[in-house]
């Protein structure tokens, strides 16, 4: 009976857990922002060839952009880079969009940036990049959301931020175009 009690105790929990979006990864921190919450990956890396740059395991995928090339996530390795998790249907990202179109052309020569779409068809994507000008930078085809999985991505929208020196910061939620910047120029230094 202890068995049991206990399996259902653990299983509540981790329900709890999930359904109320609390962590119990002491990385994660609070955010200047409300809405967002940054869990940063430094310590989940291999290092490279040179040692120059880690690569956290969150790039350890291979995906597919909109236009059917292939992107492999080892590549930003050494780079810096701002990755943001979209769907199609998702308003706060239909909101976000213009301000990352402009991020991207005011730090598409120091970061590079990659879109991240899931939760819904290649069309509607490529409607979505169209429609908000956000065909500046690649987006990846994560229908299945893998790749979402890989950095830990549950909803939408998201942000991680990949510094050269390999550090990885994940942000749960919307950032404000000011919040953005920030973040984007300190990736830029």
């Amino acid at each position: 009976m202890a068995f049991w009690k206990t399996t259902a105790g653990a299983v509540l929990t981790a329900s709890a857990l999930v359904l109320t979006s609390c962590a119990a990864d002491p990385r994660e921190r609070a955010s200047d922002s409300p809405n967002a919450s940054p869990v940063k990956h430094s310590d989940d890396t291999t290092a490279t060839e040179d040692s120059v740059a880690v690569i956290p395991s969150a790039l350890e995928f291979t995906a597919e952009t909109l236009n059917g090339e292939t992107v492999h996530g080892t590549g930003y390795a050494g780079h810096a880079a701002v990755f943001w998790f979209w769907a199609p249907w998702c308003a706060v990202c239909h909101r976000e969009a213009p301000n990352l179109a402009d991020a991207a052309a005011s730090y598409g020569d120091s970061v590079e940036f990659l879109g991240i779409a899931a939760q819904d068809s290649p069309d509607a994507m490529r409607g979505f990049v169209d429609q908000y000008g956000v065909s500046d930078f690649p987006h990846l085809n994560d229908a299945d959301a893998a790749v979402w999985a890989k950095f830990g991505v549950t909803q939408q929208p998201a942000f991680a931020f990949l510094s050269e020196s390999g550090e990885l910061e994940v942000v749960r939620g919307t950032l404000s175009p000011d919040e953005l910047d920030i973040r984007i120029s300190e990736l830029s230094g």
